[in-house]
């Protein structure tokens, strides 16, 4: 993990963003201290689910205000 005060951070964003994507870790310090860390984001995993209408509540017949209220009325 490297370390970067504010002002070098500000000064040279586009370089620590650069190392950054590349997997470069940044601690910022204010004055000093320790104020930030900057990290890798990690990328969101993607949900394959190509049978979803089947696995989907079945349809009950009734109307969304009656769906509605029986939900309701069975959380009171």
């Amino acid at each position: 993990m490297k370390t970067i005060t504010v002002r070098e951070m500000k000064a040279r964003w586009a370089e620590v963003e650069a190392q950054v994507r590349e997997g470069e870790t940044f601690e910022v310090l204010n004055r000093g201290r320790p104020a930030a860390r900057i990290v890798p984001a990690i990328p969101r995993k993607v949900l394959r689910w190509e049978d979803h209408l089947a696995t989907a509540i079945p349809a009950s017949g009734r109307s969304a205000e009656e769906t509605v209220r029986a939900d309701r009325d069975h959380r009171w």
